[in-house]
């Protein structure tokens, strides 16, 4: 994915196109608010984290181990991770105070107090978790 720098950009859309990393120039969009990167192969959140502003993030259908990289995405309000590689959840979670949304359906997570760690989203009102071998 090439450094595209527009300034003015609120949502991007690059899904179905088999990107798995961004060039070195890339420093994601500081307005921008919906990105869509659905089946493609980033294996992390990491070039995602320079988006202030960012609210929606769908990267289901990638290659994404573990949530790591997520931590200066303060106004994030949905993220869907469905269909991606993530086994366990961290035990330190960033303060995603306006998180409201999270998909992490048909990951790999197999045990439920990794899911309990998801608790810590105090605006969490939607959390799916199907299809996970949770035990």
């Amino acid at each position: 994915l090439p450094a595209i720098k527009l300034p003015s950009l609120e949502y991007l859309d690059i899904s179905y196109n088999k990107i798995e990393k961004v060039n070195d120039g890339w420093t994601g969009h500081a307005n921008l608010r919906i990105l869509k990167s659905i089946d493609n192969k980033f294996k992390n959140l990491a070039p995602f984290k320079t988006m202030p502003k960012l609210e929606e993030l769908y990267l289901a259908n990638n290659q994404i181990t573990n949530l790591a990289g997520w931590e200066s995405l303060p106004e994030l309000k949905k993220l869907h991770l469905r269909r991606n590689k993530i086994e366990k959840i961290e035990e330190e979670m960033p303060p995603l105070e306006k998180l409201e949304y999270l998909n992490i359906r048909a990951n790999k997570i197999g045990a439920m107090d990794q899911v309990e760690r998801l608790y810590v989203f105090a605006n969490l009102s939607d959390l799916s978790v199907i299809n996970n071998p949770v035990e």
